[in-house]
């Protein structure tokens, strides 16, 4: 098959400015492989973002800001990036990249399009992602049918590997897809404010026969610097929703039903969280 052509990076940002600046400087240097970076800035009244000092960092590499809405979530933003790209007839691959990552060696996006170039159009692919200590992060797995469905994740040990490895899921922080490969094209379902989004989308897909593949060979790190500015509450009842929500949609019911009882129980004995975890439940539905 051979090398992919350039990727389009999408990247879905809130009150991340810094972290899109160290993260241009090395999106610059991958020449060749990337043929336009998107971020969609959901945060445009709070914290808009200046595109001016991205574009000094970035080099050759197109940037386009989209203005997102405030307080979206990541599913919102990254589908905002895929239908401005659909709709200027864009059908080739697209790398979700979060605004905290950094790509160190200055050659992962030609890693990635040369092992894209052996796969499908359908192929859903994660990337290995390293912590600030070189350790392999938990971000891709297998989902088992018991009450500990997740427990089963990728570690140090999988990057040894040569070839790619099927599984069940992916992390949306480094996530290459071509949403127009699938039909309906791929999107994020926004009834996921946050977290499970990117589960949710890999288990719909994989239903449709999309291979779902993890890349140890390519590996991307992961900073975690700035957190979250949103406020702890507002946090917590956001991805009650999302939980609650993946349990019903993807868990066997008894599953479902005993992991939702272990979080009113652990809402009673925290109560400085009870209250989230209660609107969350309200808003789940």
């Amino acid at each position: 098959m051979g090398t992919a052509s350039p990727l389009v990076v999408v990247s879905v940002a809130y009150h991340s400015q810094s972290s899109l600046a160290s993260l241009a400087v090395d999106l610059g240097r991958h020449q060749g492989g990337i043929s336009r970076w998107i971020v969609v800035d959901q945060a445009p009244r709070s914290a808009p973002l200046d595109p001016g000092p991205l574009r000094q960092r970035l080099g050759q590499v197109p940037l386009l800001v989209l203005q997102g809405e405030q307080g979206d979530g990541f599913g919102a933003g990254c589908n905002r990036g895929f239908d401005y790209l659909q709709q200027v007839g864009y059908t080739g691959w697209i790398w979700l990249l979060n605004p905290d990552t950094s790509l160190p060696q200055g050659d992962e996006a030609q890693q990635l399009l040369e092992a894209l170039g052996e796969l499908p159009p359908q192929a859903v692919v994660g990337t290995a992602v390293q912590d600030a200590t070189g350790e392999i992060e938990p971000s891709a797995g297998w989902l088992d049918p018991g009450l500990n469905f997740r427990r089963r994740k990728v570690s140090t040990a999988d990057s040894l590997r040569h070839e790619p490895l099927r599984l069940d899921w992916l992390s949306g922080c480094s996530l290459v897809l071509q949403p127009t490969a699938h039909q309906p094209p791929a999107r994020f379902d926004p009834c996921f404010p946050l977290y499970y989004e990117d589960m949710d989308l890999c288990l719909r897909l994989a239903k449709q026969g999309a291979p779902l593949l993890w890349l140890p060979q390519v590996v991307v790190s992961h900073q975690k610097g700035e957190g979250s500015v949103t406020p702890t509450g507002r946090r917590i009842e956001l991805s009650t929703i999302s939980y609650l929500r993946f349990l019903r949609r993807h868990c066997a019911p008894w599953v479902s039903q005993l992991r939702q009882l272990r979080l009113l129980m652990s809402a009673l004995l925290r109560p400085r969280r009870a209250s989230a975890i209660w609107r969350g439940f309200k808003r789940a539905g």
